[in-house]
């Protein structure tokens, strides 16, 4: 009943996340419907990614939303979440810090960890890659692209790793070095030490204006 009122005023969004991995992940996406919905609004999100469930779980219980609806769709997971006053009031202090140990959201796939917060409009993950990943091994069968068609802005914490561009441009990254790679590129670890860095997804997004 809540849905078909919320639908016919306006006030509930349906944000489609379905085949996204690489940031901005489902969870950013919601993120985005939250700063702009207002108290009592509905926002579902459909999505394929695994986890998906258990980050919007933990995300309702920090931000005191509250998730009315978890389903399981053919191909894929329906999550509808009411926005409260608390929920609200969280995006309206002026003032807070997030520590990436207790992140809004972790995300493993093989031999890599994204732990990911959000601040304001802005979210900010940190990647940590095993020795021995390279995206077209491990991520180009979950993404189903040939390449990564994801841009992605780093600055580097420790560790070394090499992309290389669909037009055959290589380049490579260590310790202290910030890198802005664009979609269609293959990327790797270098060497026996992880590689670990910040991974800029809110500047990403503000260059896409």
């Amino acid at each position: 009943m809540d849905e078909e009122k919320n639908r016919k005023e306006g006030r509930h969004k349906v944000v489609d996340s379905r085949g996204i991995w690489c940031p901005p992940t489902p969870l950013t996406d919601l993120f985005n419907a939250w700063r702009e919905a207002k108290i009592g609004d509905l926002i579902e999100l459909r999505a394929t990614e695994p986890s998906i469930e258990k980050d919007v779980r933990d995300w309702a219980a920090k931000s005191g939303n509250r998730l009315v609806i978890c389903s399981q769709e053919k191909g894929f997971v329906r999550i509808v979440v009411r926005i409260t006053r608390k929920g609200r009031r969280i995006l309206e202090e002026s003032a807070y810090k997030k520590s990436l140990s207790d992140p809004d959201q972790t995300k493993e796939t093989p031999k890599a960890k994204l732990q990911l917060v959000t601040l304001g409009d802005f979210p900010l993950g940190l990647r940590t890659l095993q020795p021995g990943w390279r995206w077209s091994v491990d991520m180009k069968p979950m993404a189903g692209t040939a390449l990564c068609e994801t841009r992605h802005m780093g600055f580097v914490l420790s560790g070394r790793m090499a992309f290389e561009m669909d037009d055959g441009t290589k380049l490579e990254v260590t310790e202290g070095v910030a890198f802005d790679v664009f979609p269609g590129h293959d990327a790797w670890t270098v060497g026996s030490e992880p590689v670990v860095f910040l991974d800029l997804i809110g500047a990403v997004q503000a260059a896409k204006g």
